[in-house]
């Protein structure tokens, strides 16, 4: 399985959806996909993780600098929704307050 085959994503205007396993064997692509949609949006990106089935660390870590980027140009990073994952993870980690949750 091609690590693309891993997790999917969509982006519309400011508003990025993603799905699938997001891990450290993606991240780099997911890396790239996210800090691209940040130069092509202005204001704040609106996150969707509720189809995202497994988010380690790496994934985290990629969330977190997206967040960064976005609040060094006077932006920020929220998200939408959250898979029971992922929200347990942003609970375990103590960093859902960073993302709105």
């Amino acid at each position: 399985m091609a690590a693309k085959d891993l997790w999917t994503a969509t982006k519309d205007e400011g508003f990025i959806s993603l799905s699938g396993e997001i891990d450290y064997s993606v991240t780099p692509d997911v890396r790239a996909f996210l800090l691209n949609a940040v130069k092509e949006t202005s204001g704040v990106l609106k996150l969707d993780l509720g189809n995202v089935s497994y988010l380690d660390s790496s994934g985290l870590a990629v969330l977190i600098e997206a967040r960064r980027v976005l609040m060094m140009d006077g932006r920020g990073l929220e998200v939408t929704d959250a898979s029971p994952q992922v929200r347990k993870l942003f609970s375990l980690t103590q960093v859902g307050i960073l993302f709105g949750m």
